[in-house]
């Protein structure tokens, strides 16, 4: 019996055919049918998600401080700082030779001495014994003309009762006129060198020349001295001199006199260097020094001082300005007829200040500054009266801002009542979820 070639093929070739299919579906169709699915969604989901509206959103006034400006008189104050230095200032010198013999108590180092007070003595001796010899002198010389006097008065006697005539020459020789003047010119430098002797032996006291302070002592008792000797560098007391540094462009602001019959601006001091301290001195400016300080090429005043050291009774209560001291001062320059004084932290940049107008929002406003001094500028011209400056700090000013004052505060312009106010000003949008 034979057999056919249908019937003689392998049993496990017939389910070849169905198993490659199910493969092509497994591997390629299904992820393009998920991944399909996927898209379909996701298109649906962002078309269909929920839309948000634009609203206006309520902005937060800015709470801030303010003051209200009003204008008038200003005074202009022009702060410095400078060195006490001495008005009077001198190195005493003798003005005869010798040894040192007497030193008064006051004659030390930092010592106060008064006008026409003892200070030192020269030996006198040889001074004492010139004068001697010269007294003698003066009168040996005083006799002699005595008697050549009495012998012109017989002269003159002898030509009456001659009765003779004579020339004017013979006649000066008889009358003994050139012995005359010969004893008179003797007589006069006798009297000269006497003179001379007296005043020496008075200047062998040394006095102090003025109210002053011992600064150096160099020489004490047994020191031989001469004319040219220093004995000491005596300083003035009554006065001392404020040499103060200022800008050249601020001396237009300050009454410098130009003679002694003019007055000086007024001048505050501050011996510790601290303007809010309650001790301290005034003073006057007297005059501008004509050349500049070297190292900042400032301009340089001198100021006057009275009783720096308070000795007199009425200034025991104030404090001492000692010399070589830095100190800082305030000058009471010329005034301005009109203006608005405002703190110079209150000028922003670009010479500006903050307002708070009528309606609560902030107005950046520049003006025009006519003095700057250390703590304050006067402004003449951008603002008037009434307005309220800020004088607290914006941590990011834009003009149009909406501002607020603390509860109580009184400034003269309505507060921002409402909301509806609020968002009118500030007209900004946002979204919400």
């Amino acid at each position: 019996m034979s057999i056919s070639t249908e019937q003689q093929k392998v049993p496990g070739e017939v389910n070849r055919a169905p198993s490659r299919l199910s493969k092509f579906v497994m591997h390629f169709l299904m992820p393009v049918a998920a991944l399909s699915c996927g898209i379909i969604i996701t298109v649906y989901l962002l078309h269909s998600r929920p839309q948000a509206l634009p609203v206006k959103r309520v902005p937060t006034a800015v709470l801030v401080e303010v003051e209200q400006l009003s204008s008038g008189p200003q005074q202009t104050v022009i702060s410095a700082m400078g060195e006490i230095i001495p008005a009077r200032e001198i190195e005493l010198k003798p003005q005869v030779s010798g040894e040192i013999a007497k030193i008064s108590e006051n004659f030390q180092l930092g010592g106060y001495l008064r006008t026409g007070e003892e200070l030192l003595t020269v030996d006198r001796t040889n001074y004492e014994l010139v004068l001697r010899q010269l007294q003698s002198d003066v009168a040996t010389v005083e006799s002699d003309l005595a008697l050549e006097m009495g012998n012109q008065r017989i002269a003159e006697r002898e030509i009456t009762l001659l009765e003779e005539e004579v020339s004017v020459e013979e006649q000066s020789l008889i009358l003994r006129r050139p012995q005359l003047a010969k004893l008179k010119a003797v007589r006069d430098d006798a009297l000269a060198r006497l003179e001379r002797a007296q005043l020496d032996l008075e200047r062998t006291v040394i006095t102090a020349p003025f109210n002053g302070a011992v600064a150096e002592k160099l020489v004490d008792i047994g020191t031989k001295v001469g004319e040219t000797t220093t004995l000491a560098k005596i300083v003035g007391t009554d006065t001392f001199w404020l040499r103060l540094t200022l800008p050249v462009e601020q001396l237009k602001w300050i009454e410098i006199p130009e003679n002694s019959s003019e007055k000086g601006s007024r001048v505050t001091i501050y011996p510790q260097g601290d303007s809010s301290a309650s001790l301290r001195r005034s003073g006057e400016v007297v005059r501008l020094i004509a050349s500049l300080e070297e190292q900042g090429r400032m301009a340089q005043l001198l100021v006057k001082i009275d009783d720096p050291l308070s000795l007199k009774e009425e200034n025991r209560a104030k404090p001492k300005l000692l010399l070589g001291s830095y100190v800082t001062a305030d000058i009471a320059g010329i005034a301005i007829d009109s203006g608005y004084r405002i703190d110079r932290s209150n000028l922003r940049d670009g010479d500006t200040v903050w307002l708070m107008d009528e309606n609560g929002n902030l107005d950046i406003r520049p003006v025009e500054v006519l003095y700057r001094g250390r703590n304050s500028v006067i402004v003449t011209s951008g603002i008037q009266d009434s307005e309220n400056i800020i004088v607290s700090s914006l941590s990011a000013p834009v003009a149009g801002t909406a501002l607020r004052l603390s509860e109580g505060e009184n400034t003269g312009t309505e507060r921002i009542a409402d909301r509806d106010s609020v968002e009118k000003n500030a007209g900004r949008t946002d979204r919400v979820n």
